[in-house]
């Protein structure tokens, strides 16, 4: 499996955080996965940001689906979950340093995206 920084989504999913201006896309091209422009806030900068990476990027995929969900585009962040669960599994290390795996964080999204829209 894979190594990779996680970016904002991972973070997001477990209420961790790290200052923008901190090193966070380790192992990508500064921007590539919007970290510091969700961080900031700056939703439609970071979408642009992903837009322009690998399409099937664990981390990217991640990223932007927490994008739709907090611009309200739930299916359309399901549909990425989805497919970083079709894909192989990556480990995305968080901010505060913990790992984890990319399935484990779209399984986790999956079901809270599920309960939110059966409420």
């Amino acid at each position: 499996m894979k190594l990779a920084f996680a970016a904002a989504a991972a973070a997001l999913l477990a209420g961790c955080t790290t200052s923008p201006t901190q090193q966070a896309e380790i192992g990508y091209t500064p921007g590539a996965l919007g970290y510091a422009a969700m961080m900031k806030g700056d939703l439609q900068k970071a979408e642009t940001q992903l837009m322009r990476t690998d399409a099937d990027d664990p981390a990217r995929l991640l990223n932007l689906a927490q994008i739709y969900r907090m611009t309200e585009r739930d299916l359309a962040a399901r549909d990425l979950y989805a497919k970083v669960l079709e894909n192989d599994d990556m480990q995305l290390v968080l901010s505060n340093g913990r790992v984890v795996s990319a399935h484990t964080v779209a399984k986790s999204a999956l079901q809270t995206t599920a309960t939110a829209a059966r409420n």
